[in-house]
C-alpha cells in the first residue's frame, strides 16, 4: 500500500513535470537558431570518440563556472531536502542571468554550441524553469537536481580543467 502511495506520487510529480516542461517557452527566443534545422543537423553532428570532449570557450567556462558556484555550495541541502522555496529562486536567478550570458556571448564551433545546447543548455533551463514556477517544494527540489546533473553532463562532455561538483566554497 505504501509503495503504491509512493509510486501514485511519483507519477503525478512527473506528470507536473512534463506539463510545466512542455508548456513553459522559457529560453525559446535566444536559442531558436539551434532548432531552425534540426534533422539535418542531427545526421550532420560529430560524434565523440571515447575520451574526447567538446572544446569550450571562456564565456561557457565563466558561466558555468558562476552556475556551479551558485548551486554546488547548496548540494546537501538540495539532496537532503532542505531548501526553501526563496532558497530554490535566488539560486535560478544566477542560473538563469549565466545561461543567457552564455547563449548571448559564447563562440563555439557549430558542432560543440549544438551538443552544449542538447546536452547541457536544455536541461539546466528546465530545472530552472522548475525552481521557478513550481508550487511545489518537491518540484522545486526535483528541478534543481537536474541543473546538478546537467552540470555532471558539461563535466563529462566538455573541456573544463578543473571541473568538479564538489562543494565549492563560498567567500
Amino acid at each position: 500500500m505504501l509503495a503504491a502511495a509512493f509510486l501514485w506520487r511519483g507519477i503525478n510529480l512527473l506528470s507536473a513535470l512534463c506539463l510545466i516542461l512542455v508548456t513553459t517557452p522559457a529560453y525559446a527566443d535566444e536559442h531558436q537558431h539551434l532548432h531552425q534545422s534540426q534533422s539535418n543537423a542531427e545526421s550532420s553532428m560529430h560524434v565523440l570518440k571515447p575520451g574526447e570532449k567538446w572544446k569550450t570557450d571562456e564565456v561557457v567556462k565563466l558561466g558555468m563556472d558562476n552556475i556551479r558556484q551558485a548551486i554546488s555550495v547548496r548540494q546537501d541541502d538540495i539532496i537532503k531536502g532542505r531548501l526553501s522555496t526563496h532558497d530554490y529562486h535566488r539560486i535560478a536567478i544566477v542560473i538563469e542571468r549565466n545561461a543567457a550570458e552564455i547563449v548571448r556571448n559564447c563562440k563555439l564551433a557549430k558542432d560543440a554550441d549544438r551538443a552544449f545546447h542538447r546536452v547541457v543548455l536544455v536541461d539546466l533551463l528546465d530545472g530552472v524553469t522548475l525552481m521557478r514556477t513550481s508550487k511545489n517544494i518537491q518540484a522545486q527540489r526535483v528541478g534543481a537536481l537536474g541543473v546538478l546533473q546537467s552540470l555532471r553532463n558539461y563535466g563529462k562532455y566538455f573541456q573544463h580543467d578543473g571541473w568538479s561538483l564538489d562543494a565549492v566554497k563560498s567567500d
